[in-house]
């Protein structure tokens, strides 16, 4: 399939709001190194079960995208709305060429490994019993026109996917027990745990070593943040966590960020984001700062598809200006 490989795995991993379950593909804190920088990881089978996942699977019933997620199929030979479990992504650092992505889901490993390798410029190398494969994607970095090489390891239903392949014997390595992993570390303690109901879970922590954009400040002040997402009772409910450099650092946040609540509200020709806006909380204690947002699911659901709509009208637009000229 050449250089599709990588970018229809990678779409696999974002489109998997599909399967009707009541299991739940949490994240599995065995399968990250112990120390990653950042991390993210969306519970697929638990987004299907709620509103917002009906809502996407309601989107993926239109004709444009059933006919992608055909051509995924006939393909790959696995079928996104029911075999995508979940992903996580994580890094050792913020460079992303150090990430790691593992997509879990129910493929046929032996098929994968052929597609693989019919891409360009396919090697593949041994590490323990498992077999890396590799292959220049020329999608990756489409500015340039010059190519990546990307790494692969399927490793029971499980892919790992990485841009360096020493981050992907180390992920194999976690994953085999023989290197550390979150599981038994204190790297973001809250993340993983049991029936926390969270369809996305993220985190990230350093912000002050790296350098960061000048529009970042707020992270710049910080020493971590965390995300998490989900929904009970048909309410949403998302939590952002962050941890600043002292307290005057969270004073300094914390008004920042009353600021921009203030500032959405008063967007009265976007009714939207002011519900957006009268549904946020904001607590500060001492150096640590909570917002949450709870709205009915039903309400994000509405707003979500009047985004869509506007979307759809700016393309139809776009196109009819093109045809003009």
């Amino acid at each position: 399939m050449r250089s599709n490989f990588h970018k229809l795995i990678l779409l696999a991993a974002c489109v998997c709001a599909f399967r009707l379950t009541a299991d739940a593909a949490e994240l599995k804190r065995a399968d990250v190194m112990a120390d990653p920088v950042w991390l993210l990881h969306v519970d697929c089978d638990a987004l299907r079960t709620n509103t917002i996942g009906q809502f996407f699977l309601s989107e993926m019933d239109k004709p444009e995208a059933k006919a992608k997620l055909a051509s995924f199929q006939t393909t790959f030979g696995f079928d996104l709305r029911n075999q995508v479990h979940g992903y996580t992504l994580y890094g050792s650092s913020l460079t992303p060429t150090d990430g790691v992505l593992i997509v879990y889901a129910d493929f046929d490993a032996d098929r994968l490994v052929t597609l693989a390798q019919g891409a360009d410029e396919y090697q593949s190398s041994a590490h323990n019993q498992h077999t890396i494969h590799s292959w220049i994607d020329a999608n990756m970095n489409r500015k340039s026109g010059i190519g990546h090489r990307v790494y692969a390891a399927f490793e029971g239903k499980r892919v790992i996917l990485g841009q360096r392949e020493n981050r992907v014997t180390e992920a194999l390595d976690v994953i085999d027990g023989t290197s550390p992993s979150l599981d038994g570390g204190s790297t973001f303690p809250s993340l993983g745990l049991p029936g926390n109901g969270h369809f996305i879970e993220a985190a990230a922590r350093k912000m002050d070593s790296t350098n960061l954009a000048p529009s970042a400040a707020i992270l710049k002040l910080s020493k971590s943040v965390q995300v998490v997402a989900g929904e009970q009772d048909n309410q949403f409910q998302g939590t952002l966590t962050l941890a600043a450099n002292s307290d005057d650092a969270a004073n300094q946040i914390f008004s920042i960020a009353q600021g921009l609540v203030t500032v959405m509200k008063l967007q009265s020709n976007n009714q939207d984001v002011g519900k957006l806006a009268n549904a946020v909380t904001l607590t500060q204690n001492g150096s640590e700062i909570l917002g949450k947002l709870t709205l009915p699911a039903d309400d994000l659901v509405a707003m979500l598809q009047s985004a869509a709509q506007r979307m759809a009208a700016a393309r139809a637009a776009h196109a009819a200006q093109a045809a003009q000229q």
